[in-house]
């Protein structure tokens, strides 16, 4: 049992003890290493400004070097991973690629934001060197959708992005010595740690069996990538005292891919999700892709997402039309249960004991189609106002089977099963989904809030459900006057 974090900052080596791993990595970074480049603004990781990049070990070796959040992770997630600030992005005294391009093209005003879009632009390099691949204005424009320039110096940034000089980028696996710290890190994966000091208390298992023998679950709050929670102790509507971490479970990182069904690991990175659901679930992965920024889709998981139940989480929709089945345990027993029986009906209410955990998603590979909708006053890094899944099967233009799950319309995620039933075995044709979208209009309460009206969110689901009539038509090589008939 360690009582100790180990992290490499900038490749030089650190152990934090309970008297700094519970602060936030930017606040240790700018207050006690003196690394000012990362900058706070937000605190709640929608601006970038806090942008750093981390690597971590795999159990074999460095894994991929990507970008986070600092300003809503803290230290003790960082056991075994390189973090790289944008001090350390220069190789000598040679300025990075990217450095050297916002210089060129004038990238920078007033400097703030800046250290987080370089950082987010140097993952990006690191990214396409990786994979050989050219970067283009799209690219880059994706890469900084969480970086925000509050000087709205965007035209300079990109131009920067687009002519970072690739063939002058040198991997960090060969800047840092990613070998010694390889092996140092493998040295360590088979002990628990376990850090106090007066008023906190984290552990970080080592594996699902170490977690279950220490009867912490149900007595310590549990964290995944810590996303929301992070933004929650910010503003002090949380206080974290006693935690129990996943960070340290190799084995709920993992993603398997097989013939009948996608297996999704508590700890599987929703940046991991996406492109796993690449090949079966596109329309899935393509929501993902304007989930969240990279930074949170490279920390926040599925799994995360699923627990925390919020009525306008944007996974949830697509993982109750899917029949997605939840992974319990608690070290006795396992359960396996659908989603909609782990959804209660209330708000927040699942069927989750005290005592146990979520180790996995299965989502089977059932051969529906899907449509998935967000309605959002923006179109990346935002919060639903509504979000809509459809799974559905249609034989010769008749539908045999028909799934529709909607948030932000109720206290959870909804399945309208009134709905589903007037829809399935019907034509395709628009005069039903206009008779279908109006009784969907008295099957939903939503509430007001500042993203919405209670009237506006049943206009969108509403207007949504015609939204995939039409879409569906146009899918299916009909015109409308054939799917008026």
């Amino acid at each position: 049992m360690r009582n100790s974090i180990l992290v490499y900052i900038n490749g030089v080596r650190h152990e934090l003890d309970g008297t700094h791993a519970f602060d936030t990595v930017a606040s240790y970074l700018r207050y006690v290493k003196g690394l000012t480049g990362t900058k706070v603004v937000c605190s709640e990781g929608d601006c970038g400004a806090c942008t750093v990049l981390i690597s971590r070990f795999d159990g074999k070796k460095m894994g991929q070097t990507h970008s986070i959040n600092s300003c809503i992770s803290f230290m003790y997630l960082l056991d075994r991973c390189h973090l790289i600030t944008v001090e350390g992005l220069k190789k000598l005294d040679h300025l990075h690629p990217v450095q050297d391009a916002m210089m060129k093209h004038h990238g920078a005003q007033c400097g703030y934001c800046t250290p987080g879009i370089i950082c987010s632009m140097a993952a990006m390099s690191e990214d396409a060197v990786n994979g050989k691949i050219s970067i283009d204005e799209k690219k880059v424009k994706n890469y900084l959708t969480g970086n925000l320039c509050r000087c709205t110096g965007y035209e300079p940034i990109v131009k920067a992005g687009v002519e970072t000089d690739l063939g002058q980028v040198t991997k960090f696996k060969d800047q840092y010595d990613y070998a010694s710290m390889s092996n140092e890190f493998s040295s360590l994966q088979d002990q628990d740690v376990l850090i106090s000091n007066k008023t906190k208390e984290v552990l970080l298992p080592h594996s699902y069996d170490s977690l279950y023998a220490s009867g912490s679950l149900g007595k310590k709050k549990l964290t995944s990538g810590a996303t929301d929670l992070g933004v929650l102790v910010n503003k002090g509507k949380l206080d974290l005292q006693h935690i129990v971490s996943l960070n340290n479970i190799l084995e709920s990182y993992k993603v398997e891919d097989t013939e009948s069904e996608l297996v999704i690991g508590a700890k599987a990175s929703l940046t991991d999700v996406e492109k796993a659901c690449e090949k079966d679930f596109l329309e899935f992965s393509q929501k993902l892709h304007v989930f969240a920024s990279p930074q949170i889709k490279n920390k926040g998981t599925l799994v995360g997402n699923l627990v925390n139940a919020s009525p306008i989480g944007d996974t949830i929709p697509f993982l109750r039309v899917s029949g997605a089945k939840v992974v319990l345990n608690n070290g006795k027993d396992e359960r396996v249960i659908s989603i909609d029986d782990f959804f209660l009906g209330g708000y927040k209410e699942l069927d989750l004991k005290p005592d146990e955990l979520v180790t996995k998603i299965i989502v089977p590979k059932n051969n529906y189609k899907f449509k998935l909708y967000k309605v959002s006053i923006r179109k990346d890094l935002d919060i639903s106002s509504v979000s809509m899944a459809i799974a559905y099967k249609l034989d010769s233009g008749v539908f045999t089977d028909f799934k529709i799950g909607i948030g932000g319309v109720g206290p959870v995620v909804m399945r309208i099963k009134s709905v589903e039933q007037a829809i399935i075995g019907t034509k395709l044709d628009q005069a039903t989904f206009k008779k279908v979208a109006k009784m969907l209009d008295s099957e939903i309460k939503p509430l007001s809030d500042v993203r919405g009206t209670s009237d506006y969110r049943k206009l969108l689901a509403h207007n949504l459900m015609l939204k995939f009539c039409d879409e569906v038509i146009v899918d299916s090589g009909m015109n409308f006057s054939e799917a008026a008939l």
